[in-house]
């Protein structure tokens, strides 16, 4: 059986290419090579996402009369449903830390110099729609928490120069929110976003085998290699059955509560705040002026996001302190300011 599935398919496609990519290809084997695992997790985490948001869109409704009772429906009615949609809440909150660790580690080890500096530009912006899907999908069971939440989220960018204003009728689509937010949203989360994480994902992913893992300048020459098939993957498929294990335990003994269906004309609630990945933004805009808060964020964001291209020490294979140093900052920053927010609303 084996020989005649190779036959059928050597017939009509030359796999020769393939089988010589799949037979050279290795991974270097270093003390730091752990790291290289995340970046794997990260892949398999969005495929949950993905499988799971499909079977959720199936039973959602995204308007504000049925949408909160349809998420209930899900819940309650539709066999394994509670699973299902645990498994997408958890699966986006261990999805943007996976990606965030890797994006770190990825800094701390300057695989972002030359000729990879495209790969780590795609990765960023695939954080930030990362956390462009976490926002759009937070509205969706149009709860209380969830509703007032937005509302801040959406009216934020409105203070910035030039262009602020426009995103917040992008994203609010009239003069509050409402239906047209939850239908933007939505249309968002599933169409928008999904497709550019399809482009942005295949090239990441494309570069990384074009130009394989980039070994940190401390372990030049005291590297090994492992082959990828089958001895990386084996391992790397280990990780992302220890990642659902983890995952599935969160879901199991923390299952995906569902809150009362909003009503727009209360006031807000007491101590609202994002969840755990924006509160450092959250903290930020509390505590400085709202215009030099989004400022410095939109500001820190450029930066990172051209860090290939001005670290050129890095490119030139040199050490960069200041960079590290700079990383160092911008991980203390966020942590602290996380745990501020937690300690103080």
């Amino acid at each position: 059986m084996k020989q005649r599935i190779s036959g059928f398919f050597e017939e009509r496609i030359d796999l020769t290419v393939l089988r010589k990519w799949v037979k050279e290809k290795s991974v270097p084997q270093h003390k730091h090579s752990f790291w290289y695992y995340f970046g794997g997790l990260a892949l398999f985490l969005i495929t949950v996402q993905i499988i799971t948001g499909i079977l959720l869109a199936l039973y959602y409704s995204p308007t504000p009369a049925n949408a909160n009772s349809s998420v209930r429906y899900i819940m309650e009615n539709v066999k394994y449903g509670w699973l299902i949609r645990s498994i997408h809440f958890w699966g986006a909150n261990f999805l943007v830390a996976v990606v965030f660790i890797h994006m770190f580690s990825t800094y701390f080890m300057k695989a972002y110099r030359k000729p990879r500096e495209m790969m780590w530009v795609l990765g960023v912006l695939i954080l930030l729609l990362v956390l462009g899907f976490t926002f759009t999908g937070y509205l969706l069971p149009w709860t209380t928490l969830s509703y007032f939440a937005t509302k801040v989220g959406v009216n934020t960018p409105s203070v910035m120069p030039f262009f602020g204003k426009f995103i917040t009728d992008l994203l609010q689509g009239g003069r509050g929110v409402g239906a047209s937010t939850l239908t933007r949203m939505f249309t968002m989360h599933v169409v928008v976003l999904p497709l550019l994480a399809i482009v942005l994902i295949s090239l990441h992913v494309l570069l990384s085998q074009v130009f394989g893992s980039s070994v940190p300048l401390s372990q030049r020459g005291r590297t090994g290699a492992t082959r990828f098939f089958p001895d990386f993957l084996m391992r790397d498929a280990a990780v992302w059955a220890g990642g659902f294990a983890i995952l599935l335990a969160m879901v199991t003994v923390f299952p995906a509560s569902l809150g009362q269906k909003v009503n727009p004309i209360l006031p807000a609630p007491l101590g609202i705040k994002p969840e755990w990945y924006f509160l450092f933004v959250f903290e930020t805009l509390r505590r400085f002026p709202e215009t030099i808060a989004i400022g410095a964020i939109t500001l820190g964001i450029i930066i990172w996001l051209l860090v290939p291209f001005i670290d050129r020490r890095a490119s030139r294979e040199q050490k960069s302190p200041f960079f590290t140093l700079f990383g160092a900052a911008v991980l203390i920053y966020i942590i602290s300011m996380t745990l501020i927010a937690y300690a103080t609303t």
